[in-house]
């Protein structure tokens, strides 16, 4: 089990050389294309994601772990694979309120990221 995570970590932190840096604020919205990676924080969070055109699907692969003071990744990353038909969307919760949205286009030719806030709704008192 601890193999894993160190190589978990290793994967994420070779992915996370390869990709774009990006912020990503509420309301943000980033582009991917196939097989480029992208890196983006997300609260105390580092995610890296990159997908794969495969029969008109977006295969779609996101890593998120802490981040440390100075970008350094702690600890093994969390690896979530999911494919994203075109036209709909794909969603990610974070543990800091924050929904990571993923659509693809069609044919697969590209995938946006949206960050979202989460918000409860408070039920008016009757």
């Amino acid at each position: 089990m601890k193999t894993l995570g160190i190589l978990g970590t290793i994967a994420f932190a070779s992915t996370a050389v390869l990709a774009v840096a990006a912020p990503a604020n509420a309301g943000e919205r980033l582009t991917m294309k196939p097989k480029a990676g992208i890196s983006f924080d997300v609260g105390t969070k580092r995610a890296v994601g990159y997908y794969l055109a495969e029969g008109g699907i977006c295969n779609l692969t996101v890593l998120m772990a802490d981040t440390g003071l100075n970008d350094e990744v702690k600890g093994a990353a969390t690896r979530v694979s999911v494919p994203v038909i075109p036209k709909k969307a794909a969603r990610i919760d974070t543990a800091e309120g924050k929904t990571l949205e993923f659509s693809c286009a069609p044919s697969a030719q590209a995938m946006t990221v949206n960050v979202l806030e989460k918000v409860a709704l408070v039920a008016p008192k009757s």
